[in-house]
């Protein structure tokens, strides 16, 4: 954080929002429903699972301000600390550092919250997710999505 401020020649005062690259509570609901649907045959992932969530992910909002606040008391954590989604957050490092003016995003990983292939488009300083594939389903259905919507872009 400190190496980005300084690039950038600002403070902390001078930045908007802090945001983080994903939302745990969509997440944990997904882990909890993943293992209801198979259960009782992900009962050892679960019970590896679930003392990680209860102790620091769920809370993960808390331990971030707290360690933010190590960086600097001052800053409006409580209020400018944000938690985006997991493909929007991979969507917004692509798009807003390139070149581009308007562009269509196709996200594609493992999972985040819930999605596990989106796409979106980005013009100017706005960024619009339009579609998404749900876990468990990922497949290059997602190619064929982007291709579906390039003619809604035009």
């Amino acid at each position: 954080m400190r190496y980005c401020l300084e690039a950038a020649g600002i403070g902390l005062g001078d930045v908007d929002n802090v945001v983080f690259y994903d939302k745990p509570f969509l997440k944990f609901e997904r882990l909890l429903e993943t293992y209801l649907a198979f259960a009782p045959s992900g009962f050892r992932s679960f019970r590896m699972a679930i003392p990680l969530w209860l102790r620091e992910k769920l809370f993960q909002k808390q331990l971030l301000r707290d360690e933010l606040k190590k960086f600097s008391p001052d800053y409006d954590w409580t209020n400018r600390l944000l938690f985006g989604e997991h493909h929007q957050s991979h969507a917004a490092s692509a798009f807003f550092p390139s070149r581009f003016k308007e562009a269509v995003i196709l996200v594609r990983d493992g999972v985040g919250e819930w999605a596990t292939t989106s796409v979106g488009f980005g013009r100017g300083n706005h960024l619009e997710m339009v579609r998404e594939l749900h876990f468990p389903r990922a497949s290059l259905f997602g190619l064929h999505l982007l291709h579906r919507i390039q003619g809604e872009f035009r």
